[in-house]
């Protein structure tokens, strides 16, 4: 039997595995993910692992974060945000983020007593944005690597190494504190201690860590342990102004241990998510 030329077409393209026009691959999803962050480029590389050292309890910070993860996802990254939070919060992050869940996520950690800046309004903003961007197709995850202990530094590297064993391909954009972030040995108080990020220089070695540029304002800080310890503190500028985006100027003799910085001009304080009458500020596109 002689097949014709549309047959033959047919039958050739099955066996070579054509994808038909209704097969085609999905183009990446579109948001709005604001303007574009200078010097990004250079740290949003396909399966990057870029760790934000911030200081807590800002607006601007988490805000920064959400707009990097979505340049990244919108650019077809599958995106893992990765937040200094408990782990055992991870379910309830999921089902907030996949829109599952009603109202924001609520748990023991969003109501201690002393208010350090992982709970603030503008971190349960960033949640929201991840679920927005998640509404909107893009490929973000969010992360919860913190299962506590004495040695914190040890346990959040543990659980962000089994968490990338998981996702090899996926780009990484971890937020935690500016001391965690560090990737050299070393403190004032102790020269032999090794943060969470140095611990994962072995097992990622094209790490990035980028600090956040310190130009004043105020933050929601915690000064000891209580509740009467935590407020609004004003932040003392350091170093010389620089435009918001990120520089990578590693130096030998970088006594602070980071690939570069990210500056998001001036920051001002957020303060918790509950337990204040306080609304949130919406996360700048």
């Amino acid at each position: 039997m002689r097949l014709s030329p549309r047959s033959l077409l047919l039958v050739t393209c099955l066996l070579a595995g054509c994808r038909t026009a209704r097969e085609a691959p999905a183009t990446p999803a579109k948001a709005d993910c604001g303007p574009v962050i200078p010097g990004m480029e250079a740290v949003l590389k396909p399966a990057a692992f870029v760790v934000l050292g911030e200081i807590h309890g800002t607006q601007e910070v988490p805000a920064f974060a959400a707009r990097l993860a979505c340049h990244a996802a919108a650019a077809g990254q599958p995106v893992r945000l990765a937040l200094e939070m408990p782990v055992e919060d991870q379910a309830r992050l999921d089902a907030f983020v996949a829109g599952e869940a009603e109202g924001p996520p609520d748990s023991a950690f969003w109501h201690r007593e002393a208010q350090d800046g992982r709970g603030s309004l503008a971190m349960r903003g960033l949640l929201e944005r991840a679920q927005e961007l998640r509404h909107a197709g893009l490929p973000v995850r969010v992360v919860a690597f913190d299962p506590g202990g004495k040695d914190r530094d040890d346990t959040m590297a543990e659980q962000l190494r089994q968490a990338r064993s998981q996702a090899r391909e996926d780009t990484f954009i971890v937020l935690v504190g500016n001391l965690h972030a560090r990737r050299d040995v070393g403190a004032p108080w102790d020269e032999k201690l090794q943060f969470m990020t140095h611990r994962l220089l072995e097992a990622e070695p094209g790490l990035v860590s980028l600090d956040v540029v310190n130009a004043g304002g105020s933050a929601w800080v915690c000064r000891g342990m209580t509740a009467d310890t935590c407020g609004q503190q004003p932040l003392r500028g350091q170093g010389e102004a620089q435009a918001p985006g990120i520089r990578l100027q590693k130096k030998a003799d970088d006594p602070d241990g980071y690939d570069g910085t990210y500056s998001v001009g001036a920051l001002s304080a957020s303060p918790p998510a509950f337990g204040t009458t306080s609304t949130a500020t919406p996360a700048p596109r």
